[in-house]
């Protein structure tokens, strides 16, 4: 049995450190409400732009950027988070990434959990600051241009991005996405008449490919960050929970102790009472 004064200790130690939990998920929550305040990406600006490509897809607009290079390796963007307590999420990022993963491909990882679990298991891979909160825009255009440079560069033949879609506020899903070679059509089936495309096709692609990267990549990181406050929540209230169950326990043995010790006392008074009596 423990001692009742490691009982005491343990019980306000549980106390304090549930209290603890309960304040880092009240900020946690408050995070991810004023996030969710933000302008969400918006979907019509980038259903145009997929027009846009579209138009210049049924042209017959030719580029580099639309032929995927299967000899050369893979490239694959790992989006992780720079804080923890977000429970497997991480985890499931990383293992999501190592099973695409061949054995020559490039691996590039935002967030510092990422590089530290792929640090733990000695995988190479480039490392780039989180946007952070605010989805730095010079950051994220360091990541597009390092993208772009590398497919170019005919260094790797495709460009893949893992990161955390958000769902609801209880569910968030390792994603695998391809962001190039480009592909489709936009939804236009012929080329519009009298189409002026200058300097040229190439050039012209290459420009909308920036673009719709910028965006693409913002709307990623947006869903990530959403999924990191949420998960970061679920993953504290789980905390409560099981310290709550840890509680209950040891409440019912101190209680149960005290109880034993109070049954005790009233045995060894009865018997002195009786053992009295009879003198």
């Amino acid at each position: 049995m423990i001692p009742v004064a490691r009982l005491k200790s343990n019980l306000q130690f549980n106390k304090n450190l549930g209290d603890l939990v309960e304040v880092m998920k009240l900020a946690a929550t408050s995070q991810f409400n004023q996030f969710r305040l933000r302008a969400e990406p918006s979907g019509d600006f980038i259903r145009l732009l997929d027009e846009v490509f579209g138009v210049l897809f049924s042209s017959g607009a030719i580029s580099d950027l639309l032929t995927p290079k299967d000899n050369l390796p893979s490239l694959l963007l790992l989006v992780s988070s720079d804080e923890g307590f977000l429970g497997e999420l991480n985890f499931l990022l990383v293992n999501k990434l190592l099973n695409s993963r061949k054995q020559q491909d490039l691996i590039a990882v935002c967030g510092q959990q990422g590089a530290n679990y792929l640090r733990e298991i000695q995988i190479n891979f480039s490392f780039f600051d989180s946007p952070g909160e605010k989805i730095d825009a010079q950051l994220l255009a360091g990541v597009r241009d390092y993208l772009l440079g590398q497919y170019l560069g005919r260094k790797v033949g495709r460009v893949y991005v893992v990161y955390s879609h958000f769902l609801n506020i209880t569910s968030q899903q390792a994603e695998l996405e391809t962001l190039l070679p480009l592909s489709g059509s936009g939804g236009v089936s012929r080329p519009l008449p009298h189409l002026l495309i200058e300097p040229d096709a190439e050039k012209v692609i290459e420009g909308w490919a920036k673009c719709w990267l910028d965006f693409r990549l913002f709307q990623i990181f947006w869903s990530a960050k959403l999924s990191e406050f949420a998960a970061r929540i679920m993953h504290l209230e789980g905390s409560v929970q099981e310290l709550g169950k840890i509680n209950s326990h040891l409440h019912m043995e101190y209680f149960k102790y005290l109880h034993g010790l109070s049954d005790k006392s009233i045995r060894e008074l009865t018997a002195a009472r009786l053992i009295g009596k009879e003198k």
